[in-house]
């Protein structure tokens, strides 16, 4: 059994591996589906609520608890010392954490490290997090295309979490997504209006387009 947390502090980007750098024993874990972000309004006179919780085209999630408790194998004594290791380390921390069982994937969150409970010679530690609701995937997606015969139809796929692709091409290009074009030259490009959903995206490039595309994003899941 994986018992390895890799907690990863975004200020410096230095990290620690529970079990390889300090023989930590995780405990079973649930990792709680997040809580749809909802919104009812009541109107006198009318029956029932007005649900405006896709008033804004998507439904959004809350942040979402994640409790660890580990073992420290060795007693009180080696428990005290780990447990200021990791409380300087983590204590109020945003970090990247990479769970056992979803190694492709890390969550983020800030950090809260429990005390201990020294009057009963508990050898625990307990770490709780306040998560972002999506789990991230560890590797960017790169999607790269070369245009072909005109107009020429690109399906660029997306896990759950709304995205903005960087998009870099190496030509002059004439784009369409979603009913708006995107006229662009060489170079990179970011645009706002641009978001992949949960999917199949489809973008179309019309006359005067050449050369290869790359989509480049974050993808997410809950």
């Amino acid at each position: 059994m994986n018992n390895n947390v890799i907690f990863t502090r975004l200020i410096d980007n230095k990290a620690i591996e529970t079990y390889n750098d300090f023989g930590l024993i995780l405990s079973p874990f649930e990792l709680e589906i997040p809580e749809v972000q909802t919104n009812y309004v009541d109107v006198i006179g009318r029956d029932g609520s007005i649900d405006l919780t896709e008033i804004l085209g998507q439904i959004n999630y809350k942040n979402r608890e994640l409790n660890l408790v580990f073992t420290v194998p060795n007693g009180i004594k080696s428990t005290t010392k780990i447990y200021n290791e990791i409380s300087n380390f983590l204590h109020g921390q945003r970090t990247k954490i990479v769970l056992p069982s979803f190694e492709d994937y890390y969550l983020i969150g800030r950090c809260k490290i429990n005390s201990l409970d020294r009057a009963k010679k508990n050898n625990q530690i307990t770490v709780n997090t306040n998560c972002e609701p999506y789990k991230y995937k560890k590797e960017i997606t790169e999607v790269t295309v070369e245009i072909g015969t005109l107009p020429y139809k690109v399906i660029i796929n997306n896990l759950k979490m709304p995205t903005i692709p960087t998009i870099i091409t190496t030509n002059n290009v004439l784009m369409n997504f979603e009913n708006t074009d995107y006229s662009w030259g060489e170079g990179e490009h970011l645009n706002t209006s641009i978001v992949l959903k949960e999917g199949e995206n489809i973008f179309i490039f019309k006359e005067g387009s050449s050369g290869t595309v790359t989509f480049s994003y974050q993808e997410g899941m809950l």
